[in-house]
């Protein structure tokens, strides 16, 4: 299962989509990273599709495992590529503004709470990562129900666009009656939010509910591809 999983990684994270993906992260693109980031992982899947390579895969490993590799290869792609995208921002910020630790003491104790430098650097690092994979979804759930290239390109977008409004409007709604309990959570399931990795519940959730969407595309995969087999029979 392990070996399936990182040869899907590996197919993902083509210097092309991988280079698309890192510069969808900490810039103006970042509203197209449910695309940028599952590009590599569409086409992937698209191609198999279309040239019959599925066909053999399916053979090798059976369905189960080829659903589990194919979303969990997907899922462990997009943290990968935001976690470089991160990274390389953060060496660019290092580079262009003084360190951290040429600012009074106060003022490093205020930015890192608390923490040490290396320590914070390595939350962020792994928040990059789980950002990626949860950006991941909604483009790792297109390219399981639709094949057309166009709706595979346009749709993450739109629905993640659509999401972000929705989150908006509840929030500004909230405000206006004044009820800023419901705020922080409606703020909690951004996709930005799980970055800021914490113990409490309002990041806990969001996490959860993250693997249990993507158990549930594993078996919507699953299901898909049975119901095609009994259709050709």
């Amino acid at each position: 299962m392990m070996r399936n999983i990182r040869i899907e990684v590996q197919k993902i994270l083509h210097l092309p989509y991988l280079l698309l993906g890192v510069a969808g992260i900490g810039g103006w693109l970042t509203v197209f990273a449910p695309m940028l980031l599952t590009l590599g992982y569409m086409i992937s899947l698209s191609g198999e599709r279309q040239n019959g390579q599925i066909r053999f895969a399916l053979m090798r490993s059976g369905k189960l495992r080829y659903c589990i590799s194919k979303v969990c290869g997907g899922a462990l792609a997009g943290g990968i590529i935001s976690l470089i995208g991160y990274a390389v921002f953060g060496l660019l910020m290092v580079i262009r503004f003084p360190s951290l630790n040429m600012l009074p003491v106060e003022e490093q104790e205020f930015y890192l709470m608390g923490s040490t430098l290396a320590a914070e650097a390595v939350k962020r690092l792994i928040g990059a990562f789980l950002y990626g994979m949860m950006g991941s979804l909604f483009g790792i759930g297109v390219a399981i129900a639709f094949r057309d290239k166009y709706m595979l390109i346009c749709l993450p977008f739109m629905i993640n666009y659509i999401y972000q409004q929705v989150l908006g409007k509840l929030a500004s709604d909230c405000m206006v009656a004044e009820k800023y309990e419901k705020i922080t959570w409606i703020e909690a399931m951004r996709t930005e939010s799980i970055m800021n990795i914490s113990g409490s519940v309002t990041w806990l959730i969001p996490f959860v509910v993250m693997l249990v969407i993507y158990v549930v595309l594993i078996g919507v995969f699953y299901l898909s591809m049975k119901i095609g087999e009994k259709q050709k029979q």
